[in-house]
């Protein structure tokens, strides 16, 4: 008793290959490939397959059918992310000159508003030491003029 046919196909992506055979390693004979595409996953069996009914009337033929074409590859390819310009790059690269130079603008306030604030505390610092010693001064000299008023007479 001769064995059931049965349909395998696989696809490299341009072409769907179909075969009706009775074994895996007769359909793989058909395609003439030395590769496993049953062990790679690749290749299948596919009794509903669109060209099953092509196969089992021509069991060892291999049925050739286009599938989508170089259209069809080069579509399910991930698409690629738009470049920036020559005017896009200039326009980042100017926005983030400008950012910094505004960073340094702020730090730059900031330190001369530490700086002002810190000479003003000197500055009280001084007054008050000159008021010190203009009343220390003043002090010394009176009893000093006392001591020479006195010794004079």
């Amino acid at each position: 008793m001769a064995r059931a046919l049965k349909v395998f196909t696989w696809s490299d992506g341009f072409h769907r290959y179909t075969v009706a055979e009775t074994s895996r390693a007769k359909a793989l004979a058909a395609w003439e490939t030395d590769r496993d595409l049953f062990k790679e996953g690749v290749a299948q069996e596919a009794p509903d397959a669109p060209d099953a009914k092509a196969a089992l009337a021509a069991p060892g033929a291999v049925i050739r059918r286009a599938e989508g074409g170089l259209k069809s590859a080069v579509d399910k390819l991930p698409k690629a992310k738009p470049k920036p310009n020559v005017d896009d790059r200039a326009e980042i690269e100017r926005k983030r000159a400008l950012a910094e130079a505004e960073a340094a603008l702020k730090a730059a306030e900031t330190e001369q508003r530490d700086a002002a604030a810190d000479l003003e505390r000197r500055r009280r610092d001084l007054d008050a030491e000159a008021a010190a010693l203009s009343g220390s001064w003043a002090k010394r000299r009176s009893a000093l003029e006392k001591t020479i008023a006195r010794l004079r007479r």
